[in-house]
């Protein structure tokens, strides 16, 4: 099963039904609510998503957000803690390049697939 791992504005634009998602993005995201991927929303993407239902009026709430991950089954919350942080630093420098150029997402969803569920 393929894996991925979602930011906080891809989720969110998903969620909102919002224009700005990518299609592929939203193809993914589509994917993950029925099951045929798997998509992590890591805990600090939550954390993200929190202050901004909280500034802005989107006109829905963390706890619609939350609900709505619950019932996507290839939608996972996976934590963000020391654990996955310290595997991060252990990436050697050409692999974390690799890995992610630029790109957080992708190492967020090496070291969580790599310390398993």
């Amino acid at each position: 099963m393929e894996v991925y791992v979602v930011d906080s504005h891809a989720l969110l634009w998903f969620i909102t039904e919002d224009k700005r998602l990518s299609s592929v993005a939203e193809q993914i995201l589509d994917m993950a609510e029925v099951g045929e991927v798997m998509v992590f929303v890591p805990t600090i993407v939550l954390a993200e998503i929190n202050n901004i239902v909280r500034k802005k009026n989107l006109g829905i709430t963390i706890e619609e957000i939350l609900d709505r991950i619950e019932q996507g089954d290839g939608l996972a919350i996976a934590a963000f803690d020391l654990t996955v942080f310290q595997t991060m630093l252990t990436l050697p420098p050409h692999a974390a390049r690799k890995i992610a150029p630029d790109n957080l997402s992708k190492t967020l969803r090496y070291c969580i697939t790599s310390l398993g569920p």
